[in-house]
């Protein structure tokens, strides 16, 4: 039996230009923000009907085409691997916003239909205008050099497998129910995650389904649930997680709307940590134990101690890599990295 998970702190009378930053950081755990968004125009045209919405993001519609996720009914609304985790039980198209939305209606009485998906959309290239109202303000000390990204989420019934970003979000649902299941960073080992490429929208996914445990296949899941966290949203409401958090996005309402932002804390000029660890895939995975650990050991004192303890004992001007990172040494790493690479 599989004990209830942990619930989301709430907190209420939350408003776009006035969100608790401090608050929210401090907590370093999802928080749900009730009714964040509720007096946004597309939250208030979903509450006569999901027509409404469409109909708004018709009208401010930039033309643009976007890729879009098309699932058959078997896939039960979870988009993800196939059987064979080398491909995906779905395929995926360029379209256009009427397109789509002819497709979701003329299905809306159907209890079969296909599932489509428009993933990840910047709002701003899809609806430039709608993304001038449907906005949130971002002040704070941590935005100065990384201001927001908004993306717009639509489509049917779906299941976004649990996975992680490396951004922080704050993500607001706008028109039909949604439910966040939602892992901190160390449970991934609980998780079993899928392959590294491909991958669904870009990310790592679990390939257990969260709905329906298999705790033969997958009995460290159960750990994982016993220690998840759950966020229930409705149309109006906001959820904030911090990086790196596992998730998994259900979608229940025939047609469905999110609008979330996205924001990294790193300086732009840092890398992408994956491309170290398939870089340690390649350089110190297979070594033997006994090697593994004196590497592990280097691994906790150059990277993840104090760096101020590696660099403290030697003349300023012998530091090098050890040195306070900023752009110029970042780029002089990633040519040293180049030619090191390619002999």
């Amino acid at each position: 039996m599989i004990k209830k998970p942990n619930k989301v702190k709430i907190l209420e009378g939350i408003t776009p230009d006035c969100i608790p930053f401090d608050t929210l950081f401090a907590e370093d755990q999802p928080v749900i923000l009730k009714g964040l968004v509720k007096d946004w125009p597309l939250v208030k045209a979903g509450q006569q009907s999901p027509d409404k919405v469409m109909e708004q993001l018709e009208e401010h519609y930039s033309q643009r085409p976007m890729l879009v996720y098309k699932g058959p009914p078997e896939i039960k609304a979870r988009f993800g691997y196939d059987k064979s985790c080398t491909g995906f039980n779905y395929s995926s198209e360029r379209s256009t916003i009427p397109e789509v939305f002819n497709s979701i209606r003329s299905q809306l009485t159907q209890q079969q239909h296909d599932y489509l998906y428009i993933n990840s959309l910047r709002f701003d290239e899809g609806f430039p205008k709608l993304s001038e109202s449907h906005s949130l303000a971002f002040e704070h000390p941590e935005f100065t050099n990384n201001q927001p990204l908004a993306k717009i989420w639509l489509g049917t019934e779906s299941v976004a497998a649990a996975h992680f970003d490396q951004p922080k979000n704050i993500a607001c649902c706008v028109l039909g129910k949604r439910r966040f299941t939602l892992f901190s960073p160390e449970q991934v080992h609980n998780l079993y995650p899928g392959p590294l490429t491909p991958t669904p929208g870009g990310q790592v996914v679990t390939v257990a389904d969260l709905s329906q445990p298999d705790l033969t296949r997958f009995p460290r899941l159960k750990t994982a649930l016993e220690n998840a966290y759950i966020a229930d949203l409705e149309p109006g409401d906001g959820l904030y997680y911090p990086s790196m958090w596992w998730h998994e996005v259900e979608a229940f309402d025939r047609f469905n709307a999110m609008v979330n932002f996205w924001w990294m804390t790193a300086a732009p000029y840092l890398g992408s940590p994956m491309d170290v660890i398939m870089h340690a895939m390649m350089s110190v995975r297979d070594r033997p134990a006994k090697e593994k650990e004196a590497w592990k050991a280097l691994f906790d004192y150059y990277i993840f101690a104090d760096p101020e303890q590696v660099r403290a004992h030697l003349p300023p001007e012998s530091h090098g890599a050890f040195a306070a990172m900023d752009d110029n040494l970042s780029r002089r790493l990633r040519a040293m990295l180049r030619n090191n690479l390619n002999r």
